[in-house]
């Protein structure tokens, strides 16, 4: 019911007072602004006014709400909260707003007005998300769904569906998300709310990114994004964007990564919107340190947390001192990146954020062990290894594997040592399996796109030859209706039928000629197919930097050999080379230069090994040669010569302060005593941890 209906007039005059009040309280002081303004800076600066100009609506509303309050009653005091809080709302001051929502609700409960009091829950559950208080916004959405309910508005259930699945998806209880937000789908397209439906096909698709179901979460996010645009807005287009180049980035799609992450930066500049403008550059200097560029994510990450912490967004917050530690670390400022991932620790931990406190600890964790404070970084890395187990974050788990490992080999704990790598190992064998399986599902999904294109195209041929055949029969009909006429009638009749009969069959020429055309193009793509799923199958037996085999099919290929020396009482050795100081190689020159030691090397490796062995990758700096019926006396000649010549063919690559060299750890059949693959492993992991151990650069056969 209007206002004006349960106001008297003076009090209708002293909410008037109130309200102009509040706006020139608010915005008497701004600047004009445009669009085309709007730069991350300005974003930070417009942010940081609009908590000032909320601090001050706060004040005016709470002081006019105790003086006059009465005066106003409790249904205008109920409007001035609301109208208070869709102000601090549209300022971005999420705690003043989330004080005024909450009035409302007190009011309209009061009141029994149930439009108002959803509306508040409504309004609370979102502030609630923003500022990471998980438990406050479960509640307030339970609550919102059984008042949607009671009273049958399906608009509110289905806004409660999708907030409580943004809450369990964030809680990692991705099943839980998956059927509340099907929910909410469901729901929006039953009341035809596009918009509605736009943003619940966003976070459907995050869901199922998170499960593991690629090709499904790509193709909801594009749905997403396609319905926004077919609706001719710009709003949230910069969030279909972001989740789309999360998911390109998943795949190491760098391109298109690029090209939707700027584009996503440009629809929140185009919507004046500060805090999409903050999430955008969060994401981009995230994915900008996965690629090396920490000058850029650095600058982009700083710019980010100066807009969220002028919002109070702390969430974001912690995340973006994680990445501006990150970039600073490369940078060699590794003061600076303990100060800054300090502060997203002691936030990750205040709001039990698994995210933020186990990146936060693993990269503490970097710096102290550059430090050569060893039983400090133990301590962050141990930690940083549970909660990031606990969340499921496995590169960052490996990279923390690969840190541990590291210490106890400087400390002696070869044992240790061993199992961290093992660890290390089997992890980023499935990071390896899970990637390839991702890219199989992006080139899926984009086949079957197009294929289902075709098929509709081919559909609509089919429909319209058809149509012609059928009107070809109905004029072979009229014809033989015609025959008892009169003859000249006939004759006339027959002429003019055959010149429609000649168009029409000109025309089915043409039809079939484009429908052979159709199926000459479906076979060029079947075709391409096919030698994609060639490349597809040759890029999953090999490792991609060293084109030696992967762990998987060199695992396959050792045990294969290795039957076959048991079976015929023949001998077999095992060399596992381990590239010495490699992880201080990439400290100090960079992956990109760790790569290229890694690719000459084992290409030198391949170049001097006997007709019949074979090479693959292991995990990481680790490579394995299989000697088929050597020896071990022949198999250390070879040995000796591999470590030779990767020491001359290294010791010239790049600027790098110790030429790179590799350790050769050595095992046979006869000589270890091995009956099964594990055995020869191990064997060969023993002595190269005791070539390490010696000096490196050398080749120790297995001693029992």
């Amino acid at each position: 019911m209007p206002i004006g209906q349960h106001l008297n007039p003076r009090r209708k005059r002293a909410l008037g007072v109130i309200a102009t009040a509040l706006l020139v309280s608010g915005f008497g002081t701004m600047d004009p602004l445009y669009a085309d303004d709007l730069s991350p800076t300005m974003a930070g600066q417009l942010a940081a006014s609009a908590q000032s100009i909320a601090v001050g609506l706060e004040n005016v509303w709470r002081g006019a709400d105790s003086l006059i309050g009465p005066m106003l009653g409790r249904r205008g005091r109920l409007q001035l909260a609301r109208h208070v809080g869709l102000l601090e709302q549209s300022l971005g001051a999420g705690r003043q707003a989330a004080e005024a929502w909450h009035a409302v609700a007190t009011h309209a409960a009061a009141l029994g007005d149930t439009a108002r009091l959803i509306e508040a829950l409504d309004r609370r559950v979102a502030l609630a998300l923003a500022r990471g208080d998980y438990d406050s916004a479960s509640t307030q959405a339970a609550e919102l769904l059984r008042q949607a309910r009671s009273h049958g508005i399906v608009r509110a259930q289905a806004a409660a569906e999708g907030y409580l699945g943004v809450v369990a998806r964030r809680r990692g209880q991705l099943d839980e998300a998956r059927t509340h937000q099907e929910a909410a789908l469901t729901l929006r397209r039953s009341q035809k709310d596009r918009v509605g439906e736009a943003q619940v096909l966003m976070n459907l698709g995050t869901v199922h990114r998170d499960l593991g179901d690629f090709a499904r979460a790509l193709e909801l996010q594009i749905d997403a994004l396609e319905l926004r645009r077919s609706l001719g807005s710009q709003e949230k287009l910069d969030l279909s964007y972001r989740n789309i180049a999360l998911l390109y980035r998943e795949i190491e799609d760098t391109e298109q990564a690029k090209l939707n992450f700027e584009a996503a930066l440009a629809s929140s500049r185009h919507n004046y919107d500060p805090q999409s403008m903050a999430g955008a550059l969060g994401s981009y200097a995230s994915f900008s340190n996965d690629i090396g560029d920490a000058t850029a994510a650095l600058t982009m990450a700083r710019q980010a947390r100066e807009i969220d912490a002028s919002i109070g967004n702390r969430p974001y917050v912690g995340l973006e001192n994680v990445e501006i530690g990150r970039a600073l670390i490369r940078l060699g400022r590794d003061d600076e990146a303990a100060a800054a991932l300090t502060e997203a620790l002691t936030i990750g931990r205040e709001l039990n954020h698994r995210e933020i406190t186990g990146g936060a600890l693993l990269h503490l964790g970097r710096i102290a062990l550059r430090a050569g404070n060893e039983a400090l970084a133990t301590e962050h890395l141990d930690a940083a290894i549970r909660v990031l187990g606990e969340a499921g974050l496995k590169s960052a788990l490996s990279e923390a594997f690969a840190a541990r490992e590291e210490i106890a080999i400087a400390s002696g704990q070869l044992a240790s040592a061993i199992d961290f790598a093992h660890r290390r190992a089997a992890l980023r064998e499935e990071l390896l399996g899970t990637r390839s399986g991702r890219q199989l599902a992006a080139l899926k999904s984009r086949y079957e796109r197009a294929d289902a294109d075709q098929r509709i195209r081919l559909l609509s041929l089919t429909n319209e030859v058809q149509s012609l055949r059928l009107g070809q029969q109905a004029l072979l009909r009229n014809i033989g209706i015609g025959v008892g006429g009169v003859l000249l009638l006939m004759l006339l009749l027959l002429l003019r039928r055959y010149r429609a009969t000649r168009a029409l069959y000109r025309a089915l020429q043409h039809k079939n000629a484009e429908i052979s055309a159709h199926e000459v193009r479906l076979e060029a793509a079947n075709a391409k197919l096919s030698t994609h799923a060639a490349e597809l199958y040759q890029a999953a037996i090999t490792d991609p930097l060293t084109s030696a085999y992967n762990r998987g099919h060199l695992l396959r290929q050792l045990d294969e050999n290795l039957a076959h020396a048991l079976s015929s009482g023949q001998d077999l050795s095992l060399l596992l080379i381990d590239f010495d100081h490699f992880k201080a190689i990439n400290d100090e020159h960079g992956h990109l230069f760790g790569d290229r030691v890694l690719a000459s090397g084992i290409q030198i490796v391949r170049q001097w090994l006997e007709p019949g062995d074979l090479v693959g990758r292991y995990g990481g700096e680790e490579f394995v040669v299989v000697m088929p019926g050597r020896d071990a006396a022949t198999a250390a000649v070879i040995a000796e010569r591999l470590r030779a010549k990767v020491a001359q063919g290294l010791g010239s690559i790049g600027e790098a302060r110790r030429p790179p060299t590799i350790s050769i750890g050595l095992a046979s059949l006869h000589e270890s005593g091995s009956r099964t693959l594990e055995d020869l492993l191990g064997a060969a992991d023993v002595a190269v941890y005791r070539a390490k151990a010696q000096g490196r650069n050398r080749v120790v056969p297995y001693a029992a």
